[in-house]
């Protein structure tokens, strides 16, 4: 699991990177929107707050994911899921596990948002170069709405643990008659 906590800040800092990288090479006018056949429907000035907007959003929502990632294991309630209300009940010792697979959970969600990020960011450079996006914004729809049914399976996982972990309780505090 160590991969998962250092990929969404590596997919950050490609981002940044690129976002840096690629600025001098941008046109005086840069796109604001793209509609959903890759057309270039708005455009803004170039300026390093205009290119700059989407990675500090992108930062932003990873420090925001990252802030609730480590409050978890004091406040476990922050972790929105069907199965939250049992798991307040357990004990800490039951809910460790839990809350590390929780944890596990946000830094996946990390990944694909940041990677979001940067097909966006991408797209939108290669738009400003009077490039076809077509394909990419498609790509980038069907991602994430593929992605949403990916998520809930993973977090599936959390739901399943607090199960187990109520089981486990529940058979400690009630031992069947001998």
């Amino acid at each position: 699991m160590r991969l998962w906590r250092v990929l969404p800040w590596l997919l950050m800092a490609v981002l940044l990177a690129f976002s840096a990288a690629v600025y001098p090479s941008l046109p005086a006018e840069v796109p604001r929107s793209i509609d959903f056949s890759g057309r270039v429907t708005h455009t803004m000035p170039r300026s390093p707050f205009s290119w700059a907007l989407l990675p500090v959003i992108a930062l932003l929502t990873q420090a925001l994911i990252e802030r609730i990632r480590r409050s978890l294991p004091a406040h476990p309630e922050r972790f929105n899921f069907p199965g939250k209300d049992d798991l307040l009940k357990l004990p800490a010792k039951l809910q460790q596990p839990i809350v590390a697979t929780m944890q596990w959970f946000l830094d996946v969600v990390s990944c694909f948002t940041n990677g979001v990020f940067i097909a966006v960011q991408t797209m939108m450079w290669h738009a400003a170069r009077g490039g076809k996006t077509d394909v990419a914004t498609m790509a980038i729809l069907l991602a994430s709405v593929l992605a949403t049914p990916m998520l809930f399976l993973l977090l599936q996982r959390v739901t399943n643990q607090v199960e187990a972990a109520k089981r486990t309780w529940e058979s400690r505090r009630t031992p069947l008659a001998r």
